[in-house]
């Protein structure tokens, strides 16, 4: 079973398990932006509140995922999640995503933070030795900041078929322990 809680801490940035009340009519609207809508295949369907709850409640306590909400440090707003589906301890791969919601922390390095935060922690407690994602490749600014952490673009078994103009990069875990001034802290 997945150690809980999971508390994750960067510079910035508090990662923990989203639970139902963080799914606030603010992070609904991420949805509707026409940025995320472009960019985020899952955002096209312009979830409800109660349908965006149950996602998260789905996801909880599986030992398959781990779905982190990113909280600002000094005054605790959600800005944005990072989300690992399925992550696979046995093979040592999990596969990612991000979406920084609150448009006003784009392009200041959050994913690049997270990344490096939580694929630390994935290494350590999970057994995870590559992150596998999709992006689309319209999407510079993502691809430049998975890039900037390491992800290459890869093919990969573990992503047999990929959205129609989406880039499957892989970022290889050799050893994430020392790689980055980031270092999280994990709690019980």
């Amino acid at each position: 079973m997945l150690e809980t809680p999971l508390i994750i801490l960067t510079k910035r940035f508090i990662l923990r398990p989203l639970d139902e009340g963080d799914v606030t009519i603010r992070y609904v609207g991420w949805f509707c932006e026409q940025v995320v809508q472009q960019y985020i295949s899952a955002a096209t369907a312009s979830p409800d509140i109660a349908a965006l709850r149950q996602f998260v409640v789905e996801r909880n306590g599986r030992d398959d995922v781990v779905f982190l909400g990113i909280f600002e440090k000094k005054n605790g707003l959600h800005i944005g999640n990072i989300k690992y589906e399925p992550v696979d301890s046995v093979a040592g791969y999990a596969i990612g995503g991000i979406l920084i919601g609150d448009p006003h922390w784009r392009g200041m390095g959050v994913a690049v933070e997270v990344l490096w935060a939580s694929a630390n922690w994935l290494h350590k407690h999970r057994n995870i030795r590559q992150i596998v994602l999709g992006v689309d490749r319209a999407n510079t600014a993502a691809i430049n900041a998975y890039r900037k952490v390491g992800f290459i673009e890869e093919s990969t078994a573990f992503i047999p078929t990929v959205l129609p103009g989406c880039l499957t990069m892989v970022w290889h875990l050799t050893s994430c322990e020392g790689a980055s001034s980031i270092k999280p802290i994990t709690g019980r």
